[in-house]
């Protein structure tokens, strides 16, 4: 019985270890382009991307695809996955050590890969595909050339995108690894710094919201020219890159750690990133700032709703708080992947007894465009004052309606003409605010808690928010109004993320001739319209969304273009493009037989691959493309 027990436990044991992470060895991995030359990265490892965090390495391939593409070990090919967008064609390759390697954008596969890839295509008669090899169907050696670089799917130009995964399948940084083809002795630059209050009592050079400074260089470091008052709780947000020798690419900083007055408060290491906690770089960062700005700021604190897991933090998870009078250092370290470090100096001032009426040079509201803002469930509000009998601007009281109830309420402060009010929301949501004669309407319908699913249901349109759908809790605004014509229905601001899609059911009052030629799109900030889909039940059409914003529903009853490149014996080359919707599907056939026809949407280009290269295209050509909406465009032609 006792040996039973032990024989339990080394199973127990033997399975717990075969489910760790491996130590990626140093020497194991060869790197995959010019192997042993010297190489440049045009993006590195959790670089700050514009909905993801990056989770490999972009490598330089001189601007023209085929470069040659090794296997950085020993292994076999686990999976080859072919898309339109993302990463294009792209091969997995699993390792003895228990780690994977990732290989995106190639331009094309090796021979054996390649008839591996194509005869499946065929069999399944679908350009994209997505397969499984059995482990050594596919057996490649470290070094062994297993495609050729390219600019395949999403790619934003010739370049491979490179991963190295452990083998949980979580992306880890490969310049952990110490590869000797890239070259870096810069340390990390700084751009800006921002504060920000966290709370409604919090203030910044007596004020509150959020406050950019310019730095100034000090050798490799970095400070501000003068301190800064602060009170309550606030937050740092910094603009930072790196930089390697020989290029002008900038990366994401590797390493950053904040001490206040020597003691550490917050740090993170992005040497190793689950993929399911990538969309954490919505509140990694400044996403409303990013919005706005296109300008990217990463926070020293973790935000409500972020569950990235790079963090070391106290209790205080980053946030600081200065309730005293005297002088205090917050000391940033940034470290690149290759040790490379600089130091941003910010001195901050306490002061628990700001003016309540003061001027400064600058003055701005988030938008100048609206007379409020909402802030970490703070409402801040904006209202001109008049002259008092000595010459000081005064505020007025503000009335706050809200619960049936009117509760009248001082300025917080005021700055230069503007008299600024602040309103917690989890005390209220007013249904409206007098103020200096004037009403202002909110329009906020209802609090949305983070983690619920809850329903809304108004006469336009209904919303439902699954569970852990937001980041942080919710005050939501809708509006529905006719221009031009149509009806736009809003959803909130797109200033703010989410984390799930949520579902929308428009309830529109015009309805189109032809609902099945009809979608729903966003509206961008632009005027241009992006397809979002739907389906509809009746007079009502439901479709789920990642983005806040504007939606129409209008119609596509345009066919795709088809323009012929090149139709001889040998190739098949058309131009696709869709002036709405955008293209859904496309096949060709020679007489009734399927043929392979690859696609890169950026170029809005196809072209055939044929199976068996000795036999010319011959016969009755026929090529269907359809849209989104449904519309189809048939080109035919004989081939002789």
């Amino acid at each position: 019985m006792k040996s039973n027990r032990i024989l339990t436990l080394i199973i127990v044991l033997i399975a717990v270890v075969a489910h760790t992470s491996v130590k990626l060895e140093t020497n194991y991995y060869m790197f995959p382009i010019k192997p042993g030359q010297r190489n440049y990265l045009s993006g590195n490892f959790c670089e700050l991307r514009s909905s993801h965090l990056h989770a490999g390495l972009d490598i330089k391939i001189g601007g023209v695809v085929g470069a040659p593409v090794h296997a950085a070990a020993d292994g076999y090919v686990s999976r080859v996955k072919i898309s339109w967008g993302s990463y294009g064609n792209c091969l997995y390759v699993q390792h003895p050590n228990g780690s994977t390697t990732v290989y995106a954008h190639l331009d094309q596969f090796n021979d054996v890969i390649g008839k591996y890839t194509k005869e499946a295509q065929y069999k399944h008669k679908n350009f994209a595909i997505d397969l499984y090899p059995e482990k050594g169907e596919l057996a490649v050696k470290r070094g062994e050339i297993i495609g050729k670089a390219g600019n395949s799917g999403s790619s934003g130009g010739p370049h491979l995108h490179f991963e190295i995964r452990d083998n949980d399948q979580v992306p880890v940084d490969p310049l952990q690894y110490s590869f000797s083809e890239i070259v870096d002795r810069l340390p990390p630059y700084v751009r800006k710094v921002a504060l920000v209050t966290l709370n409604k009592d919090a203030r910044i050079n007596g004020q509150f919201g959020r406050f950019e400074f310019a730095v100034r260089t000090n050798g490799r470091n970095y400070e501000l020219a003068d301190p800064v008052e602060v009170h309550g709780q606030i937050g740092v947000e910094i603009a930072a890159y790196d930089k390697a020798d020989g290029v002008r690419n900038i990366y994401g900083v590797a390493k950053t750690e904040m001490l206040l007055d020597d003691k550490p408060v917050f740090a993170y290491a992005m040497d190793k990133v689950p993929f399911h906690e990538a969309k954490n770089i919505h509140i990694h960062t400044d996403y409303e700032e990013r919005y706005r700005q296109d300008r990217t700021f990463y926070r020293l604190y973790v935000a409500d709703g972020n569950t990235l897991s790079v963090y070391k933090t106290d209790k205080s998870q980053g946030k600081i708080t200065i309730n005293d009078n005297d002088p205090h250092i917050a000391l940033v370290k940034l470290t690149d992947s290759y040790g490379n470090q600089s130091e941003l100096t910010l001195p901050l001032k306490g002061n628990d007894n700001f003016d309540k009426t003061f001027k400064v040079r600058y003055f701005s509201k988030p938008y100048s465009t609206k007379d409020y803002h909402i802030r970490d469930n703070v409402l801040q509000l904006f209202a001109p004052t008049g002259q008092g009998p000595e010459n000081l601007y005064e505020g007025k009281k503000a009335r706050f309606y809200a619960h049936r109830m009117d509760f009248a309420q001082e300025p917080a402060y005021v700055v230069n003409d503007v008299a600024v009010y602040l309103w917690d929301l989890n005390k209220g949501i007013p249904d409206s605010i007098a103020v200096n004669q004037g009403m202002e309407n909110l329009g906020i319908k209802m609090k949305v808690p983070s983690a619920n699913a809850v329903s809304y249901y108004q006469p336009e349109m209904d919303v439902f928010f699954p569970k852990n759908a937001l980041f942080d809790t919710l005050f939501l605004q809708t509006n529905y109004q006719r221009d031009a014509g149509r009806e736009i229905f809003s959803i909130q601001e797109p200033n703010i993320p989410l984390k799930r899609s949520i579902e929308i059911k428009l309830k529109p009052k015009q309805f189109p001739a032809d609902k099945t030629k009809s979608s729903v799109y966003a509206l961008t900030s632009s005027g241009d319209l992006s397809y979002e889909g739907g389906s509809w039940e009746g007079n009502t059409i439901s479709f789920r969304t990642g983005s806040f914003g504007d939606f129409i529903i209008t119609s596509d009853t345009i066919s795709p273009i088809v323009t012929p490149v090149s139709v001889n014996q040998s190739t098949l080359k058309f131009k696709i493009e869709d002036l709405l919707s955008g293209i859904s599907s496309f096949d060709a056939f020679i007489d009734g037989q399927w043929v392979l026809m690859h696609y890169d949407y950026k170029r809005s280009l196809i072209w055939s691959d044929r199976l068996d290269t000795s036999k010319p295209l011959s016969g009755e050509l026929k090529l269907i493309v359809k849209d989104n909406a449904g519309n189809e465009t048939v080109f035919t032609s004989k081939i002789s």
